[in-house]
């Protein structure tokens, strides 16, 4: 139910997507594109999250986004190995 809200012209309605711990990875990549970064910050914490689109949501333009994306528990120890080299620790 809460998936048919991904499409929704409403940002805010498209964010109850995210409420969803089985929302498919397409759905999260089309919220990942969304010029909000709340929506963004949303996927990066969510735990569907595909290994690639998490690596993706690293670079993001807003460092919360990344922070968020870092702190995700499906992250897995060779991309927190990548994020601590990539910080000179």
């Amino acid at each position: 139910m809460l998936r048919t809200f991904v499409d929704e012209p409403s940002p805010n309605v498209r964010y109850l997507a995210l409420q969803d711990p089985e929302l498919p990875v397409p759905d999260l990549q089309q919220l990942a594109a969304a010029a909000e970064s709340f929506l963004r910050r949303g996927v990066a914490r969510h735990p569907n999250i595909s290994d690639a689109l998490l690596e993706h949501l690293f670079s993001d333009p807003d460092p919360q986004v990344a922070d968020d994306a870092a702190a995700n528990s499906a992250l897995r120890p060779a991309q927190m190995y990548r994020i601590l080299t990539a910080a000179g620790l």
